[in-house]
């Protein structure tokens, strides 16, 4: 059971988040040079706290169990699609060749995955998250239900602090949201089981600058993420 959610949570982390499910590039102290036939029409999709236009650039330090790598994000903005009447941007990550889709009407940041797939071969489908309700005020709250075999997971969301500056590596974010979300599994005879939170901080203007996962079964921080660089083209 403990595995099968920890799978779970990752799924939904890669596939709604973008950090940390990529491959891994040294990028050093320089920019990834991107191929020549790169997008350059400046197609955007607009979104005050997650920001993303053709030829957008993040580079990520992440932290697991102690040890340190380098992941990069390169987008190309696509087209539009509708799903359960929400109109999502495409995104692809060029690195990857992994398409997301995003929706931000009224600043409400909504994730779509299609599909997922963990190393535990848990699978999931046709799955929306919304993770980010920026024109909402400190202290408001929110839930996403999954429904998976077996039971439930929900995803229960705060919105910690607004406004707020916060330093991540070498330099310090202004305008910044703090959001905390726990992950709950929700089984039948078992009740509610509390088994990851996420601790999520989204710079105005740029998007994600850091990412915090706690595993609250075994007590422990698994992963940090923080952003190193990122530019607009």
């Amino acid at each position: 059971m403990k595995n099968r959610m920890k799978n779970i949570f990752l799924i939904l982390l890669c596939g709604c988040l973008a950090i940390s499910c990529q491959k891994e590039l040294d990028f050093g102290s320089g920019d990834i040079t991107p191929p020549n036939d790169f997008p350059v029409n400046d197609t955007c999709f607009a979104c005050d706290y997650s920001p993303i236009c053709d030829s957008s650039q993040f580079n990520y330090i992440d932290t697991v169990n102690g040890v340190a790598q380098a992941k990069s994000f390169l987008y190309d903005v696509k087209s539009d699609t509708v799903v359960n009447a929400v109109t999502f941007k495409k995104i692809l990550e060029l690195n990857s060749n992994t398409m997301n889709y995003f929706s931000c009407s009224n600043n409400v940041l909504k994730i779509y995955a299609p599909s997922a797939t963990s190393t535990g071969g848990t699978q999931l489908s046709n799955i929306i998250q919304t993770p980010l309700k920026s024109n909402e005020p400190a202290g408001t709250r929110w839930k996403d239900v999954i429904q998976v075999t077996g039971g439930s997971i929900e995803y229960r969301y705060t919105i910690i602090e607004k406004g707020i500056t916060y330093p991540v590596l070498d330099s310090n974010y202004t305008n910044v949201i703090f959001v905390r979300d726990t992950a709950v599994s929700i089984v039948p005879l078992m009740g509610e089981i509390p088994f990851a939170v996420r601790e999520s901080y989204y710079a105005k203007g740029i998007g994600m600058v850091k990412v915090i996962l706690k595993d609250l079964i075994i007590g422990q921080t698994q992963m940090v993420s923080q952003l190193k660089s990122y530019h607009f083209r």
